[in-house]
């Protein structure tokens, strides 16, 4: 069918579907950078009911890119020091069962883990009670993390606590070493916290992904809004398969 198609025809044809395809995929909501003191809407916060193990787990990737343009500044803000190449990032945001639950618009490759987060408001759109956990390039996102005042059941008395928790791995100290119990702590985030990774890994199975994009910066993120629907979906058949085969064998 696209043998004799050039890039524009294919670019052009996938503008058409993708609309289609959000309409019936499981996708994930985009995550809009938020202006300092906007506030964010009901529809922007994740939902409790959404998470199915009470977790959001935060990590990031990037995509390689032409290079952009002859101007040199901006051409620094695409760069990568982690790739050495041109890229996009997106931050994803997941469950702590595969489910991605949130992706964000493509940001720049320079920009770092935490500063995207911070643009994105990421705290701000996680519910109360809610676990959430990171890697070592969200140090510090903690701190963004409001208090809130509930009564203590056993004295009564009222007390400050931050509002969900938010876990990333201990760094090792300049010319020191962890702890054996810091140690413990990371690989239990860890062992959690790969399930992101899974995700991650299973959307760059697809080439369009994986490879250079091709497609306009202008739909990147709608683009990878469906890929991960296509995801979910493929993650939702696995798991009633093993569900019902697991109520078969009980």
């Amino acid at each position: 069918m696209y043998q004799d198609a050039t890039q524009s025809d294919v670019s052009r044809d996938l503008r058409r579907l993708l609309p289609l395809l959000k309409e019936v995929l499981p996708c994930p909501a985009i995550w809009e950078m938020v202006e300092e003191g906007q506030e964010l809407t009901e529809e922007e916060v994740l939902a409790v009911e959404q998470l199915s193990d009470g977790r959001v787990l935060i990590d990031a990737t990037e995509q390689q890119i032409y290079r952009p343009g002859k101007d040199n500044e901006e051409r620094k803000k695409y760069f990568s020091g982690k790739k050495k190449q041109f890229t996009l990032k997106t931050q994803f945001a997941t469950d702590g069962e595969h489910h991605i639950e949130g992706i964000s618009v493509g940001a720049p490759g320079a920009t770092s883990d935490i500063k995207l987060s911070d643009e994105l408001a990421t705290v701000g759109r996680l519910p109360d009670g809610c676990e959430a956990q990171a890697d070592k390039g969200y140090q510090g996102l903690d701190e963004r993390v409001s208090l809130v005042t509930v009564q203590n059941l056993e004295t009564g008395e009222q007390e400050e606590m931050p509002r969900l928790i938010v876990k990333t791995p201990f760094k090792k100290p300049k010319g020191g070493e962890l702890s054996e119990e810091q140690k413990a702590c990371n690989r239990a985030i860890s062992q959690v916290r790969v399930r992101v990774e899974h995700c991650i890994g299973w959307v760059k199975n697809w080439a369009i992904i994986a490879t250079r994009l091709r497609c306009a910066h202008s739909i990147y993120t709608e683009v990878m809004q469906v890929v991960c629907g296509l995801v979910n979906a493929q993650t939702q058949r696995w798991q009633a398969t093993r569900k019902a085969k697991s109520q078969a064998t009980s």
